[in-house]
């Protein structure tokens, strides 16, 4: 293998051997055509002996192999490069793992190699390339805070004026960052940014192919909508042309969140068909939990509930903390509401009642019951919403009867 490592694949312009599959496959995914001729050329480049002597070609097969959702294939050729041990191109193949991680829900384990890299690499190329895969990790996992740090520790508007073939990566990644963290004007401009440079090679990356995506959640979020509903639009003809389940599955997440705001959405449960087949956990967390707030506000509770114990299960699998907090927060609300509606009509009005501050005798008095009556039925109503007492009570949202 090209003993330049990770330095192969960073230097711009960039070189190909005469022939080489993977470039064809590389130029398919940057313009999101033929997939399935993709998915073959790159087959072949990590079959083929003069392909696997270079560290660039190696970087192209699997990093469409990731990019269309080829998981296992993508594994069985790191699996067998990494066996090689060749020291030289460890970096390239710890930089691809961290991505084939993210993809299959081991967010930690993502993490875990890019940190790696930024610590033991002597390769500054490497260093600064797993920089702003570990701020998208962190964005992924939820953990803004620390994806700030590491974005102002590797300063990305020094690093793009000194590396631009990585410049689209960069304003992608930071973007999303902006987007997550609530500044969506901010967010817009970077991934605006992205769409108007031309892709190379090193920033063909997923956080790149779905850039008009995320340009149109941050048009939204910014009340940018006729701009919104553009790139949603091209967002989905990318996706067709295509043809992957996952980028299927993210576009019609776009299209719900741009044409279908707050309601239960046809869209969205389209998007979580095919990223469930397509095995993307991420993307099911956030769109399950979108879905399953809309489900929940409409008064759909079963649903919702299914739903949501989706989004707490692949937002724990992908160690998004935040976001399955959320979601539990959500089914313990459900919880809560399934009780209450489990009341009768009298203890309904009694815990009114003893919610806006009647005494016992008070309440009795008012309903024509006696004190032991009151207690009963309070005593039910505790048991029912499984709180402790009257303090509980009181300290829970007022329900009409």
């Amino acid at each position: 293998m090209n003993n330049r490592g990770f330095e192969a694949v960073w230097t711009d312009p960039l070189e190909s051997h005469e022939g080489c599959p993977a470039a064809v496959a590389l130029t398919n995914l940057i313009r999101c055509t033929d997939r399935l001729n993709a998915v073959r050329l790159a087959d072949t480049a990590l079959t083929d002996g003069s392909c696997l002597s270079h560290a660039r070609c190696v970087w192209r097969g699997v990093t469409v192999l990731i990019c269309a959702g080829e998981l296992v294939s993508a594994d069985g050729h790191l699996r067998r490069l990494e066996n090689l041990r060749d020291d030289t191109f460890a970096d390239v193949l710890s930089l691809l793992r961290a991505q084939h991680a993210k993809h299959v829900g081991d967010v930690a384990g993502t993490k875990e190699l890019l940190k790696r890299v930024l610590s033991t690499s002597s390769s500054r190329s490497a260093r600064e390339f797993a920089a702003p895969l570990l701020v998208e990790a962190h964005v992924t996992a939820g953990d803004l805070g620390a994806a700030e740090t590491v974005a102002d520790e590797y300063d990305f508007a020094e690093l793009a004026a000194t590396r631009p073939a990585v410049g689209p990566l960069l304003l992608a990644i930071r973007g999303s960052l902006h987007l997550a963290a609530g500044r969506p004007s901010m967010a817009l401009a970077d991934l605006l940014g992205c769409l108007r440079g031309p892709i190379a090679e090193v920033a063909a990356h997923s956080a790149v192919v779905r850039r008009r995506g995320m340009a149109a959640l941050a048009a939204v979020a910014d009340g940018r909508f006729e701009l919104a509903a553009a790139l949603a639009a091209e967002e989905e003809e990318a996706a067709r042309g295509w043809g992957g389940l996952a980028y299927a599955g993210w576009a019609q997440y776009v299209r719900a969140m741009v044409a279908e705001p707050e309601v239960p959405s046809r869209l969205l449960t389209d998007a979580i068909d095919l990223l469930d087949f397509a095995l993307s956990p991420a993307g099911l967390a956030a769109t399950s939990y979108e879905q399953g707030v809309r489900l929940m506000t409409s008064g759909q509770d079963a649903a919702a509930r299914e739903q949501l114990e989706r989004a707490a299960r692949m937002a724990g699998r992908i160690g998004n903390t935040k976001l399955a907090d959320l979601a539990d927060g959500m089914l313990r609300d459900l919880t809560q509401a399934e009780r209450q509606a489990s009341l009768t009509g009298q203890e309904g009005k009694i815990a009114e009642l003893a919610r806006a501050g009647y005494s016992n005798k008070q309440i009795a008095e008012r309903l024509v019951l006696t004190v032991r009556t009151i207690e009963f039925h309070l005593s039910n109503v505790y048991r029912k919403l499984g709180i402790s007492g009257r303090r509980a009570l009181m300290a829970k949202p007022s329900k009409a009867p």
